[in-house]
């Protein structure tokens, strides 16, 4: 026959004990806030971290802009050679160019980007137009010898930047001391809002020189930087880049950004979330595991 045992325990213990098991629960209760707060490491730690340590990001660059002085010869030799759609008829005989976007593209905002990963927020118009003030950017690994390997052939450098109107003097000053030719002519920078035309569609820009120019090649690390219409779905983006297939590698030529773009808007439902754990979910419910 069984007999009950009673063990009488400090009241003490029995506090610690409850506590230890609230604790506990609590933490299973926790657990997948805790693990979305484990991915939810600042989201440009790694991709800025990647940019300012790795040989491989470098090494890429290069590659880029030593591929794209190969295909600059061919494309002068070729009167019937154009990268922009946005140029159709009468281009053959006009003088040649480039376009190139400018952040990350031939300037290195990454310093920009680990200030914001120190300061724990997301990206703020004040500390941006601060940094661009600075004029402190380092260029992008092979653009200025590119770009001066294009100055040299005698073909114009046109630059189209989403950066705001007003920010086209310490954006010319950086270019200047880094080196880049052909900077000194008033239409070389073509920035966000100095026409109302010129919105963050870069289109309307890029029909602007080639109504002037035979553009050559187009030089980016949006799809944007090619391409109107690219603020769409994952799949649309997908379907547009297929359309082009032709052009990657051959007239068009692009930078690697893992910080930002047009595409991280494509993982988000319209409107793009305000709440950053909601950002960060319908990020997660993104990720393919097969």
């Amino acid at each position: 026959m069984s007999q009950l045992v009673y063990c009488r325990f400090p009241a003490s213990l029995i506090t610690v004990t409850r506590k230890v098991l609230v604790s506990a629960l609590l933490w299973q209760l926790a657990a997948p806030a805790q693990q979305l707060a484990d991915s939810a490491v600042h989201p440009k730690l790694i991709p800025t971290l990647w940019v300012q340590t790795s040989e491989e990001w470098r090494a890429v660059c290069v590659q880029s802009f030593r591929l794209a002085t190969h295909l600059l010869d061919q494309a002068l030799r070729d009167k019937k050679w154009t990268a922009a759609v946005e140029q159709q008829d009468k281009y053959r005989n006009l003088p040649p160019a480039v376009v190139l976007d400018i952040d990350e593209t031939v300037l290195d905002n990454s310093p920009s980007q680990a200030r914001e990963v120190r300061r724990g927020g997301a990206f703020e118009a004040t500390p941006w137009a601060q940094w661009v003030s600075e004029s402190a950017a380092n260029a992008i690994p092979g653009a200025v010898e590119f770009c001066r390997y294009a100055a040299s052939r005698k073909v114009a450098i046109f630059m189209v930047s989403n950066r705001d109107a007003p920010m086209e003097t310490a954006t010319r000053l950086n270019l200047t001391k880094l080196g880049f030719p052909n900077n000194d002519f008033p239409d070389s920078v073509l920035l966000r809002g100095e026409k109302p035309e010129w919105t963050s569609d870069k289109g309307t820009r890029r029909a602007w020189i080639a109504s002037t120019h035979r553009i050559l090649l187009l030089i980016g690390d949006d799809l944007g930087d090619f391409l109107s219409g690219v603020r769409t779905t994952v799949e649309n983006r997908r379907a547009l880049t297929d359309a082009h297939a032709d052009k990657w590698g051959r007239r068009w030529i692009m930078i690697p950004n893992p910080s930002y773009g047009s595409w991280e808007d494509a993982v988000y439902p319209e409107p793009r979330p305000q709440n950053p754990a909601e950002r960060l979910t319908r990020k997660l419910e993104r990720l393919r595991t097969q």
